[in-house]
């Protein structure tokens, strides 16, 4: 009886291949051979993503934390429609901010593990300047708020 169907184990190859590829990147299953300092390379990342995760938690918190005491603030002076206007734009903005700056680590820690497969490190300048400015700016605008509000 012939077959109609052949099976070549090559055919599967090319497409193993591209996934494979397209998978190395982000598997969560790599496995490296530690030779010289790419397991302590590798903690490290860890770690550093570990700390977005922390910053990240209390930059959300920070969010929360400015929408309850505004609100509590204006609603003990009524006359305080200031606070309450910019009160949840500026607890949302924090709470972005956190979950922006989660993203970052996220997407760092992945392309800190490819670089380091190949022997490199790719080094986060601007990662760094971005949530230093936007940080700042919501720092500013907060505390521009409660000066306006107590004059």
């Amino acid at each position: 009886m012939q077959h109609l169907c052949h099976f070549h184990p090559e055919a599967m190859t090319l497409p193993l291949q591209l996934l494979k590829l397209g998978s190395t990147k982000y598997n969560p299953n790599l496995t490296l051979v530690n030779s010289g300092s790419v397991a302590r390379d590798h903690l490290a990342n860890e770690r550093t993503v570990l700390a977005y995760v922390r910053t990240s938690l209390a930059l959300s918190s920070m969010g929360v934390a400015l929408v309850q005491l505004l609100t509590l603030s204006s609603s003990a002076n009524e006359s305080n429609g200031v606070i309450h206007a910019y009160a949840r734009p500026l607890g949302a903005s924090g709470v972005m901010l956190g979950l922006f700056t989660l993203l970052l680590g996220v997407i760092r820690y992945f392309t800190v593990q490819t670089a380091l497969t190949t022997g490199n490190f790719p080094v986060a300048r601007v990662t760094v300047i971005i949530v230093g400015l936007v940080l700042t700016v919501l720092i500013c605008i907060v505390f521009g708020v409660l000066v306006a509000a107590r004059t």
